[in-house]
């Protein structure tokens, strides 16, 4: 070997790993489904109270959207970060009655079927990238944090469409057995993965005191339902794992710090 061919071999051990090639923050989790009742409507009452709730949340967000827009301008960008807050609490608040409405119907197969289609994109399975800040644990006791499917849905553009052209999942991330709730709620209520990532996915709610869970729905629509094997409802899946994926990525050092 030629005293260049040394010399730079010598140059190459001494550099210091790079950013892309040192080991991500990785976390276990447990993926599982909510336990539910077979499929059941609810009464027309309670669909009534649920719609009212939501449109009521919708014409509020409207309403503070149209003040601050008349105050600051329409790049909301630019508002200051305690005015944008204000709005997000509202649009939170809305995303949320929304959920309760759409999702007043549960299928526990569906849900069985959305926890197959996450693990499987976690383990970057058919067209899936591998989710490298998720090792998947056995258990709720050997995880860090658990996943859980709440429910699923899907809607369709036309009545006569054979297939549905749209497929949402909604799920909550909460701390599991090796992670302690105070650790957990490191993590500010007001987190959310910011759009851009190139991923249909959107916070409906962020923890309380009675209730420490960050919830999240996901879509298909970045990918038209188009994503090899997973389909309609498996590329829903596949945005959930990747909301997990960049949840542990954003805030991995609050859920492990001292």
């Amino acid at each position: 070997m030629s005293k260049g061919v040394l010399a730079f071999a010598a140059i190459a051990v001494s550099l210091p790993i790079c950013a892309a090639d040192a080991p991500k923050p990785k976390m276990n989790v447990f993926v599982t489904g909510a336990q539910v009742e077979a499929v059941k409507e609810v009464d027309d009452a309670t669909k009534a109270a649920l719609k009212a709730k939501r449109e009521a949340a919708k014409v509020a967000r409207k309403a503070k959207e149209k003040e601050l827009k008349d105050q600051l301008g329409k790049k909301r960008d630019q508002w200051p970060p305690e005015k944008d807050d204000e709005l997000y609490a509202l649009e939170e608040a809305e995303a949320l009655a929304r959920a309760d409405y759409e999702y007043r119907k549960l299928d526990p197969k569906g849900i069985a079927d959305s926890v197959k289609d996450i693990v499987k994109s976690v383990q970057g399975k058919g067209t899936a990238g591998q989710k490298d800040s998720v090792s998947l644990a056995a258990s709720a006791a050997d995880a860090d944090l658990v996943l859980e499917v709440l429910a699923r849905r899907a809607e369709k553009v036309l009545p006569t469409d054979f297939k549905p052209t749209y497929c949402y999942v909604f799920f909550s991330i909460a701390p599991g057995a090796k992670l302690s709730p105070e650790q957990f709620a490191k993590v500010p209520g007001n987190y959310r993965i910011r759009k851009g990532f190139g991923w249909g996915i959107y916070k409906i709610a962020g923890p309380s005191a009675e209730n420490l869970k960050f919830r999240f729905e996901t879509n298909n629509q970045m990918t038209s339902g188009a994503w090899g094997e997973f389909g309609c409802y498996g590329s829903a899946a596949n945005a959930a794992s990747a909301a997990i994926d960049k949840f542990i990525e954003d805030n991995y050092g609050l859920l492990t710090s001292n």
